[in-house]
């Protein structure tokens, strides 16, 4: 168990107070995990919903467009090489779009 006896009063400014507020808001730290971390010179990982959302939107419809593209007609017409490699790729963009958004 931490032995949490020792305080800390910082004072700032409204600004500084804010940006200190916007940084954890993005790593979902309270004030004493925020600076334990800090003081530690651990790793911040930023986790924003609203990227992670339109990231996850974005990929969904260029895997969808290339999906539609790879079954029209004229795409029969195409090299089968490159229709799975198009494919592949694709597959691939969701993979490492999962991944990005699943560190921690």
């Amino acid at each position: 168990m931490r032995d949490y006896s020792r305080n800390l009063s910082v004072r700032m400014t409204e600004k500084q107070y804010q940006r200190l507020q916007q940084y954890m808001g993005l790593t979902r730290l309270n004030s004493t995990a925020y600076f334990c971390r800090l003081i530690q010179g651990n790793e911040f990982k930023g986790r924003s919903p609203k990227l992670n959302h339109s990231l996850h939107t974005s990929v969904n419809m260029i895997y969808s467009n290339v999906k539609q593209i790879t079954r029209h007609q004229w795409a029969r017409g195409m090299d089968a090489e490159a229709v799975s490699k198009l494919l592949f790729l694709t597959d691939t963009l969701c993979e490492e779009a999962y991944l990005l958004s699943s560190q921690k």
